[in-house]
């Protein structure tokens, strides 16, 4: 097997087991869990975030490859980047304020609007600078869990080590590069869920 028209190699594996949208999307499962009442609404609000997280942005990815949109799944060429942002940007927003109109409790709204200036603030980013995309949404999903589920969700930080690894390896970052992700997702996830914790409770 082979990625880009290399061998598929172990940290090509593990870069993907650890794709920022899956885990984002299994962090709203806990939330719709933790927060939601027990029934068909919880279950509906996870389904629409997972969706909203991860299925179509993904499935965008492989869209917009096979109609030629994109030079490959991992957006190498910069300037590709900035319209898939603002898409996301928008689907993320949308996605907010639907489950926000629909009742949903803040903490399940709130992962997908904080999307939002996040992924706005990397369309500026990419403009100049290249940093993991993967590192900063691990670590900023981190620094959620941590909020919302305290101190004890902290060993999951092995897995943003890991996948920055598993990016260095494949040759896709450097380590200033994932080190700016870590810092950058850290800082953002902490301020805004700490923020937004203290305005709205929970």
């Amino acid at each position: 097997m082979s990625l880009r028209g290399q061998p598929f190699r172990f940290s090509d594996l593990l870069s993907l087991i650890l794709n920022p949208s899956v885990w984002t999307a299994v962090l709203a499962c806990f939330l719709a869990v933790r927060y939601e009442p027990q029934g068909v609404r919880r279950i509906a609000f996870a389904v629409f975030a997972v969706l909203i997280l991860a299925v179509i942005p993904v499935g965008q990815l492989f869209l917009l490859k096979a109609k030629g949109r994109l030079s490959d799944l991992e957006m190498h060429v910069r300037t590709e980047r900035e319209a898939v942002y603002r898409l996301l940007a928008a689907e993320y927003g949308a996605g907010a304020l639907a489950l926000f109109a629909a009742g949903a409790r803040w903490p399940l709204w709130g992962l997908l609007a904080v999307h939002v200036p996040n992924t706005l603030l990397l369309v500026l980013i990419n403009r100049r600078l290249k940093i993991s995309i993967h590192t900063m949404v691990l670590t900023c999903a981190l620094a959620a869990a941590m909020v919302f589920f305290g101190p004890g969700v902290a060993p999951l930080g092995l897995a943003v080590l890991a996948a920055a690894w598993a990016r260095w390896d494949a040759g896709n970052h450097t380590p200033a590069e994932l080190a700016a992700g870590i810092l950058l997702g850290g800082m953002l996830g902490s301020a805004e869920f700490l923020a937004l914790k203290s305005i709205l409770g929970g």
